[in-house]
């Protein structure tokens, strides 16, 4: 969402305005509708990116949206609970490592004991509401179904099942493989084609990089239920 709005925004002088905010939920659906067929995709064992198929991304679309502003609003609550009182802006972990020069501001301007209640506080609490959201996006993207998305109770038991720890590990290296592409559009090429074929190849990877990570977790978790089951 972060990416999204960055790149529409820059392109308008008036950024309050009805019209942009379309623009960024249409674009929004189209490309979480398409990134949900990639995850599922991957849960199916798929190698290659799937086909767009128009129905799939308007349906999984508008659904991921929802779940998405759900998440995200419940997140940034949670998370503001931490940074307003702290006085810095709002934890959000890709944003501050992609934005690195003017998080590294924010913290140096900071009294030391509140920047470190911010960073190790922040971060656990950014990382559990993620968790949920991904879990939720990633069960959405295999059964079509909103209530599976929201089930709180059974989203833990799949979080559970990749273990917390092993899902953090994993759950950073897609990150820090966002980070990177995202710090390399910072490579200028002098010929403006060539600059411009560089800087949507990147987007593109960020864009696959996230939906692919939701995949790849989602069917280690769907491989040990179903292990688990067999030995019941």
């Amino acid at each position: 969402m972060f990416l999204i709005s960055e790149f529409i925004l820059g392109k308008y002088d008036e950024i309050n305005t009805i019209e942009v905010f379309i623009i960024i939920s249409v674009v929004s659906i189209v490309l979480y509708g398409y990134g949900m067929t990639i995850a599922r995709d991957r849960m199916n064992n798929g190698i290659r990116l799937p086909k767009i198929m128009i129905k799939d991304i308007v349906f999984l679309g508008i659904k991921s949206y929802i779940d998405f502003t759900v998440y995200l609003t419940v997140q940034g609550f949670i998370l503001d609970l931490i940074s307003s009182p702290l006085a810095f802006p709002e934890f959000n972990l890709e944003e501050m490592l992609i934005e690195l020069p003017e998080t590294v501001h924010h913290l140096f301007s900071h009294n030391p004991m509140d920047t470190l209640i911010f960073i190790i506080v922040g971060s656990v609490l950014f990382y559990i509401t993620t968790f949920f959201m991904e879990i939720a996006l990633a069960r959405l993207a295999d059964s079509g179904s909103m209530k599976s998305a929201f089930n709180l109770v059974n989203i833990k038991r799949d979080i559970d099942t990749a273990g917390w720890w092993d899902y953090a590990k994993e759950y950073t290296n897609i990150v820090l493989a966002i980070v990177l592409f995202a710090a390399l559009k910072y490579i200028v090429i002098p010929n403006y084609i060539l600059d411009l074929i560089w800087d949507v190849l990147l987007n593109l990877f960020m864009f696959v990089t996230q939906f692919l990570g939701i995949g790849i977790i989602y069917s280690v978790i769907k491989e040990k239920k179903s292990n688990s089951d067999i030995k019941k």
